[in-house]
């Protein structure tokens, strides 16, 4: 192999590196839910898709554009619309809010 051809090689095993950590880290694919194949086989594919609905969301602009920012401000907005005072407020006519 050719000094560029190792380098590729090198670069992309690198970014395989950088996605299992960010699996293992923030999408907890570190705990194995199971230890039957079959269950094993859905939860890798559940956070793949995860991972790639991640890629695809857009975000506003103010919150950043790394991968890290769009899952923080997802768990941001589901926390907030999960929350007992968020729809406390829904429930309240407009003359109050």
């Amino acid at each position: 192999m050719s000094n560029e051809e190792i380098s590729d090689t090198y670069r992309h095993r690198w970014q395989i590196e950088v996605l299992w950590k960010f699996l293992k880290m923030h999408l907890k694919l570190d705990h194995l839910i199971t230890k039957n194949v079959n269950g094993v086989s859905i939860q890798i594919y559940m956070v793949l898709i995860t991972y790639l609905i991640l890629l695809l969301i857009e975000i506003p602009a103010f919150y950043g554009s790394e991968l890290l920012d769009k899952f923080r401000y997802l768990q941001l907005e589901l926390s907030r619309r999960c929350s007992m005072v968020h729809w406390s407020y829904d429930l309240l006519p407009e003359t109050l809010v």
